[in-house]
């Protein structure tokens, strides 16, 4: 999500291009406010069952929708990243997530803007019970080196990352 100001947040001012650490940037002349385009954080769940099996989701919503994902969503402002797995389980699939490890990071440019930073949690699925929702429609406990292709990128690298460090 990309926030485009036109006035400074902090005093009203109308935000004019200053450079910025060799970079122009939109700049407060009255506070010294800069909109610095910084990422969005969100969260990528490797959840697995304990027996080699992965959890999959084919997303609703866009963007990649009907595609298979990884479940994950954005980290809101008053949740660490591994509570923001663990809810973004639960609200996709009712199931519940045992949180092991951080799998990776993974960054995903948007256009001009920040771009997305994308933490990929491993956790073991520790209880629940699975259902569709209008994020996830179909999900599916699947072989992770016979995966279908996944809808984004840092899905894909995520499960590389896996898959390399053994599951």
């Amino acid at each position: 999500m990309r926030v485009d100001y036109r006035f400074c947040p902090a005093c009203g001012s109308r935000l004019l291009p200053r450079e910025v650490e060799g970079r122009w940037l939109p700049g407060c002349p009255a506070c010294d406010f800069v909109a610095w385009p910084d990422p969005k954080v969100a969260v990528a769940v490797l959840a697995h069952d304990g027996h080699g099996q992965l959890l999959l989701i084919r997303r609703g919503t866009p963007p990649a929708q009907g595609e298979w994902a990884l479940p994950g969503g954005y980290v809101d402002a008053q949740e660490t990243p591994t509570e923001a797995a663990r809810r973004e389980l639960l609200e996709e699939t009712g199931l519940e997530l045992e949180v092991e490890r951080l799998e990776g990071v993974h960054h995903v440019p948007v256009g001009d803007g920040g771009g997305l930073l994308v933490l990929a949690y491993v956790g073991r699925l520790s209880g629940g019970k699975g259902r569709t929702t209008p994020e996830a429609l179909e999900l599916a406990m699947v072989d992770p080196a016979r995966s279908p292709e996944l809808g984004f990128s840092a899905h894909r690298e995520a499960l590389a990352g896996w898959r390399a460090q053994g599951g």
